[in-house]
């Protein structure tokens, strides 16, 4: 999958040390770069220049409006930019707009407010982007068997305790979300498609792992 890159989930994960699932997940990334100049490099700077060795070595591809007008899409980005201004903050306009005007999978952030792009995104009010939160990322990692539940807790506490101090989030309750999300009677048509299809490339017996998930988390209540 290729997919456009958020500032928020860059700062939780590289702050973390766990950057390395958005390369295990996403094929390509791509970062608008009014995010990397503006937004990332005033919020925390010591991400900033770690995320340049990742640039440098073409992990994450930094897409200027130069580049966009060269690929004949600049008028498209500008349209989604006008389109959704009324709904997102600029960096999160900049992300979104990137996806939407290159055709991307995914648009990957941890912005999870009620009205915000992942939410507006996960209900489909902006159609054909697939949102992924980190803790959805993580999600998929535990699906894979490279995790248990617990380890799983473990590494949500890691990144949140790390980077997200001021707004932490609820283990539980985020997992409660997630598989919601994902599930035939709750979620949409598209992310349970998805996921199934997921889980069959991987070989994963998805109803055994939610009953594992399900009872770690009742411990939790």
């Amino acid at each position: 999958m290729k997919a456009s890159l958020d500032t928020d989930i860059t700062i939780h994960l590289y702050m973390s040390g766990q950057e390395e699932l958005l390369f295990h997940y996403f094929d390509t990334l791509y970062m608008h770069q009014y995010l990397y100049d503006n937004e990332l490099k005033s919020k925390s700077y010591l991400v900033y220049e770690r995320l340049g060795s990742d640039i440098g070595s073409n992990r994450i591809k930094i897409v200027t409006n130069k580049y966009l007008i060269h690929k004949g899409i600049e008028g498209l980005f500008k349209n989604y930019i006008k389109e959704y201004e009324y709904l997102f903050d600029s960096g999160e306009l900049h992300a979104l707009a990137l996806a939407k005007a290159m055709g991307l999978d995914a648009f990957v952030s941890d912005d999870t407010k009620e009205y915000g792009p992942h939410q507006t995104l996960v209900r489909e009010l902006v159609e054909g982007v697939m949102p992924f939160a980190f803790y959805e990322l993580l999600f998929l990692r535990y699906l894979s068997s490279e995790i248990t539940s617990k380890e799983m807790h473990l590494e949500f506490g890691n990144i949140t305790s790390k980077s997200m101090k001021q707004h932490p989030m609820n283990f539980r309750q985020r997992m409660l979300i997630t598989v919601r999300r994902f599930s035939r009677i709750h979620g949409s048509v598209r992310d349970f498609e998805w996921i199934s299809e997921f889980c069959e490339r991987k070989k994963i017996d998805y109803k055994n792992k939610m009953i594992k998930l399900k009872r770690y988390l009742l411990k939790l209540e």
